[in-house]
């Protein structure tokens, strides 16, 4: 079973008209969904905030995680690092099944919360 799989991505957040926080979400230049399926074991997902949003003053705060279908939201955990610049995702792949990820941040004492990028889970074949 491999292990170990590393899946980088950059963050922009920008607030819309209605002062709520738009997550974006790109891997290798290209923008994608931010989630995706995970078959590896201890995979780790690391989200950076690019220039502009760290210039806006965002910062990763935290990150919350619940089931949608199965039960292996408690697969997964975070750290928030570089003064607040990244959050790094571990997901052990314990558990079929699919989970919402919801990231936090903060910019001028305000907290703002992602939609839900979601994480399927699936055992390596």
């Amino acid at each position: 079973m491999s292990e170990n799989q590393t899946y980088n991505f950059t963050v922009n957040v920008s607030l819309n008209t209605e002062n709520e926080a738009v997550f974006t979400y790109f891997q290798d230049g290209q923008q994608v969904s931010g989630g995706g399926t995970v078959n590896q074991r201890n995979s780790l997902g690391i989200y950076t905030l690019d220039e502009a949003t760290s210039a806006a003053g965002f910062v990763f705060t935290g990150a919350n995680f619940s089931n949608i279908e199965g039960e292996c939201a408690q697969d997964f955990s975070h750290s928030v690092t570089d003064n607040g610049q990244t959050i790094q995702i571990s997901d052990s792949d314990e558990n079929s099944g699919k989970a919402c990820m919801v990231f936090t941040v903060e910019c001028n004492g305000i907290s703002y919360e992602s939609a839900d990028p979601q994480v399927n889970n699936e055992k390596e074949n």
